[in-house]
């Protein structure tokens, strides 16, 4: 198998990892919010954006955006965990440590704009 190469220069991309917690609201209820996590929040990586999709439901437009993210390898990264780049969200689908080498991360990453 070929080895999995990254150029330095292409992980020009700043990202910010987000991970959940839950509190209360004012009336009591559980609300999630996200805070940077603890760790290295932000770091450079290699964003490639895949073709968009749209969908009309119920007289709604929806367009969902996908990416596939390669970061240095980290072990701490969660599915339940976020990504900001700039100032939009982009929620982890998956998390694939590449070839097991301990060298790269990568993600894909989906984020859905328009009526849910």
């Amino acid at each position: 198998m070929a080895e999995y190469k990254v150029n330095a220069g292409d992980m020009r991309t700043s990202i910010t990892f987000q991970s959940p917690t839950v509190a209360a609201d004012a009336g009591g209820a559980q609300v999630t919010t996200y805070a940077n996590v603890a760790t290295n929040p932000t770091v450079k990586a290699r964003w490639i954006n895949d073709h968009g999709q749209e969908a009309v439901q119920s007289e709604a437009l929806r367009s969902t955006q996908r990416a596939t993210v390669t970061i240095r390898h980290r072990v701490d990264v969660l599915t339940t965990w976020r990504v900001l780049k700039g100032t939009e969200i982009w929620k982890i689908l998956s998390i694939d440590p590449v070839q097991d080498r301990n060298r790269y991360v990568e993600l894909r990453v989906e984020r859905v704009k328009g009526t849910v």
